[in-house]
């Protein structure tokens, strides 16, 4: 019976000298994960779920002033986008259109972009004068850190138009013309300014397929310089706020 005792007491004497020294030197915390920085308008990588992106510029195109808003939501790597722009308030682009990025190289993402585009010149007099044309564009670049703050994009975009319609004169026609337009090469910056603003400057050149027919370079490519700010932030947040 006394070795029995002593037996128990021995191993409860055991027991609490190894939970104390659980309790003294517990497991370490598995390190947290930083969650995935947002995406940005101004850049190949995508928005992030249920995030509102904005893109505010304005800047040159040749020798004429234009301006663009360009907003955006995202759904995981797949963005909603809708875009205005406008060169000296007369010649009009609005395009509503997608976003992707299929994978990563690195930190550096791929995006594909695909966008119906409507672009009309109108001059308001007794009667409407309009041209206009319907197009659809694709876009495929990539983008990544070049510091800690500052990420550089590349893309290659082209237009494919599809057909015009006029109204002269009160007189409206529309008329099919499939055919291959334009060859853009874009180049850009973005750089963060604060802590929910990013700052971006962007160089397209626009070389319509008449640049190649006819060897007008002068004439034809159409180079455009827009510096801007955009930001995004989560709708989730804001709902489990309320």
């Amino acid at each position: 019976m006394r070795i029995l005792l002593r037996l128990s007491l021995f191993g409860a004497i055991t027991l609490a000298s190894l939970s104390a020294l659980a309790v003294e030197n517990p497991k370490p915390a598995p390190p947290a994960v930083e969650p995935a920085a947002p995406g940005s308008l101004a850049t190949m990588a995508p928005l992030g779920e249920g995030r509102i992106g904005l893109r505010l510029g304005g800047g040159i195109a040749v020798l004429l002033p234009f301006y663009g808003i360009e907003a955006g939501y995202g759904l995981g790597r797949v963005d909603i986008v809708a875009r205005i722009e406008s060169v000296i308030g007369v010649l009009h682009y609005p395009s509503i259109g997608v976003r992707y990025s299929p994978f990563d190289i690195g930190s550096w993402k791929t995006g594909l972009v695909l966008a119906a585009n409507y672009s009309f010149f109108g001059i308001k007099t007794d009667n409407v004068n309009l041209t206009s044309t319907f197009y659809l564009s694709g876009e495929a670049g990539v983008s990544g850190p070049v510091t800690k703050a500052t990420d550089l994009m590349f893309a290659v975009g082209n237009e494919v138009d599809f057909f015009d319609y006029k109204n002269l004169d009160g007189e409206g026609s529309f008329r099919s013309n499939v055919h291959y337009d334009t060859l853009i090469l874009i180049m850009g910056l973005k750089s963060k300014l604060t802590e929910d603003l990013d700052g971006y400057v962007r160089g397209r050149v626009r070389i319509p397929v008449e640049t190649f027919r006819y060897e007008a370079t002068n004439l034809y490519v159409v180079p455009f310089l827009e510096v801007g700010g955009t930001f995004s932030f989560s709708t989730k947040r804001a709902a489990s706020i309320k």
